[in-house]
């Protein structure tokens, strides 16, 4: 039970703005402002009757028979999850480190632990302006920041309070931005700015969109840091070095500018609290013919990067190539390409990168159809439909996350071409593969699958069908028996082979083979 919770005035609750905890291994004070200045000290006793807290509320005194670090995340918790109004300032930190260290870090750890479950019970994201934690990584500010009301934050403090205490840019690749993208100071406290240090910095301002400034105030600097720091704002007298940022691509900081120096009428497209709501709401197609407008509404589509939800992608090669994009059920586009095939082919390339780069959900299919003419082009001239793989190849390496499709259906014969597609989709998501002879082709077609069959996406597959192509190779060799369904024809089959399907055939698997001999 909270202690300092249930004796402060529920009145003074209510209207407290500024929250402080500063702890180390034996004790805790901490201060409830504006209630009237309400004040509160937890310290450790030990002894032969076990381990005991003796809390001092202004001038009355509990004890109470649990370790103090518990009783003050009691305290914390209750405050934090119950605080209503905005809070001008939260602070748990601890007060020195000349302590049992190992103790000292149990205990940020049970703070930490403490504030996020706080703030994820809570049915609304806590207000704060200015947080400030005490930390043994940054995954621990992290994780509180995106429990935080974002559009409120203005200011982060973080104290990394060892020696060793040491941080990467890449830790705070987790945070995530606020619905308006309102952006706070962050500031390190820690004990050595190294060399190491400053180039994590560095490596931070690259993605540092979060961000108005980045300062870090430290005990001691090398001195080769001070030869580097002519770009930035160092106080050696404070022990601080400001990193300034500069947002000047930001279409939200361009509008602000513009509209602030009455330079010129602002188009309300072009700022993205605007455009990401209107973006939640239309399609890829629409959010396309936005960023045709103009060039400041296409950067601030570019800035917000709108998530696509395709569910179907079809695409056509042929002499009048098309592609069909189906987003939901109520929601299609159909568009035509002209020119030769090769033009048609970049075209249907940049508008597959244009409209699927934001894509995060799963796609229910992806389809691509190559006809009779295009397949002959190919045996003349390998430039058309070869670019067309190897571009859409490129595209899908450059995603930061694979493609997520359930269905694969392509129409060639070619292994090559499949492997330009099959290796980067997404593994874990990827059950079905239909492989299909060109439509047209009267001779008699035959596919390999010995690289296909090797792939991580083959091995989690459900379902496998190859029509009217003959597959040459074993059946033992494909390794199919993780697949449920399977419809293929085989060049040869031996008996064992008979037997291996029989033996798939006992794990209810359902297998539709024939044989051409």
């Amino acid at each position: 039970m909270p202690v300092v919770y249930d004796h402060t005035d529920p009145r003074y609750i209510r209207h407290a703005n500024n929250i402080w905890f500063r702890f180390n291994d034996k004790e805790t004070h901490g201060t409830l402002h504006p209630s009237n200045w309400t004040t509160c000290h937890y310290e450790h006793i030990g002894g032969s009757a076990g381990v005991s807290t003796v809390v001092t509320i202004d001038h009355s005194e509990h004890l109470v028979d649990d370790n103090f670090i518990s009783v003050v995340c009691e305290d914390v918790e209750a405050f934090v999850k119950h605080q209503a109004e905005e809070l001008e300032y939260l602070s748990l930190t601890i007060s020195d480190t000349d302590g049992d260290q190992k103790m000292l870090e149990t205990n940020i750890n049970r703070m930490c632990r403490c504030l996020e479950n706080s703030l994820q019970s809570r049915t609304e994201k806590l207000k704060v302006k200015h947080l400030s934690l005490s930390v043994l990584g940054i995954s621990q500010v992290v994780s509180a920041i995106n429990l935080l009301d974002r559009d409120c934050l203005g200011i982060v403090t973080v104290h990394l309070p060892f020696d060793d205490q040491v941080f990467t840019a890449e830790d705070f690749i987790p945070l995530r931005e606020g619905e308006k993208r309102q952006r706070f100071y962050l500031i390190i406290h820690l004990h050595k700015f190294s060399v190491e240090v400053l180039e994590e910095v560095r490596k931070l301002l690259a993605y540092a969109s979060q961000f108005d400034f980045i300062s870090i105030d430290y005990e001691t600097i090398d001195e080769k840091c001070i030869e580097l720091l002519a770009e930035t704002k160092h106080s050696s007298y404070e022990k601080s070095v400001m990193f300034s940022i500069d947002h000047s691509d930001d279409p939200e900081e361009m509008a602000r500018r513009n509209l602030s120096d009455n330079k010129c009428p602002i188009n309300i497209f072009e700022i993205p609290s605007i455009m990401s709501s209107i973006a939640s709401h239309i399609g890829c197609f629409e959010i396309q013919s936005l960023r045709e407008v103009s060039g400041g509404i296409r950067r601030c589509v570019d800035y917000i990067k709108p998530e696509t939800h395709i569910l179907t992608y079809h695409i056509r090669i042929e002499n009048y190539s098309m592609v069909i994009i189906n987003e939901n059920m109520s929601r299609g586009c159909i568009s035509d390409y002209r020119g030769s095939v090769e033009q048609q082919a970049v075209r249907i390339v940049n508008d597959f990168y244009l409209y699927t780069r934001y894509q995060k959900g799963c796609m229910d299919e992806l389809y691509i159809r190559t006809d009779e003419e295009t397949w002959k082009l190919k045996k003349e001239d390998d430039s058309a439909l070869w670019k067309f793989f190897k571009l859409l190849r490129k595209v899908l390496i450059s995603r930061k996350s694979p493609l997520k499709v359930i269905s694969l259906n392509l129409s060639t014969n070619w292994q090559c071409l499949v492997m330009d597609i099959l290796p980067y989709l997404d593994a874990h998501c990827l059950e079905s593969i239909i492989i299909q002879r060109i439509r047209g082709i009267d001779e008699e077609c035959t596919i390999d699958l010995d690289e296909i069959s090797k792939t991580e996406q083959w091995s989690k597959l459900k379902a496998l069908q190859i029509k009217n192509l003959t597959v040459r190779m074993s059946i033992q060799e494909m390794n199919i028996l993780n697949f449920e369904r399977i419809d293929i024809t085989l060049e040869t089959m031996s008996q064992e082979d008979i037997t291996y399907c029989r033996k798939a055939s006992c794990f209810e698997y359902k297998l539709n083979i024939e044989c051409r001999q």
